[in-house]
């Protein structure tokens, strides 16, 4: 890439940036939150490490757990995603689809530690948005 090309596509990654800059924001707000949540409950049931035999602390903990777990790979797949000029509106979709379904996952497992349709509709968006940004950074490769 040469300058010229370099210089027209500068605003759309400074733009794709401040839209990954909101979707780590945001997800980094769920994961403080989740982890507040595990604090209070750890206080309120006097239990240091562990769950100590109580399901709605082994929920949440869980539910702070897989957040931990999808959100920083994701993220780096959308920071890739928009270092390589993907379609702002295509990240911002993704982005909603993601959070939407990160919240909907943790909202099922903090009220029920079996199937649910929240964890269920979470866990597909979530895993759909890592295949969809991966799957749009190989296709260059394979050109």
């Amino acid at each position: 890439m040469n300058i010229a090309e370099i210089a027209f596509f500068a605003p759309l990654i400074r733009h794709n940036l401040i839209v990954v800059g909101w979707i780590l924001a945001l997800a980094t707000l769920g994961v403080v939150f989740l982890a507040i949540r595990v604090s209070r409950l750890r206080w309120q049931h006097r239990t240091g490490i562990g769950h100590g035999d109580h399901p709605d602390l082994e929920r949440a903990i869980r539910a702070h757990a897989n957040a931990v777990e999808y959100i920083p790979l994701t993220l780096l797949l959308f920071l890739v995603s928009a270092l390589t000029t993907a379609p702002t509106r295509e990240l911002e979709w993704f982005g909603a689809i993601f959070l939407l379904g990160r919240v909907l996952h943790a909202w099922g497992l903090s009220r029920n530690s079996g199937a649910s349709w929240p964890r269920m509709i979470g866990m597909l968006s979530t895993l759909g948005v890592m295949i969809l940004l991966a799957v749009q950074l190989c296709i260059p490769a394979m050109h």
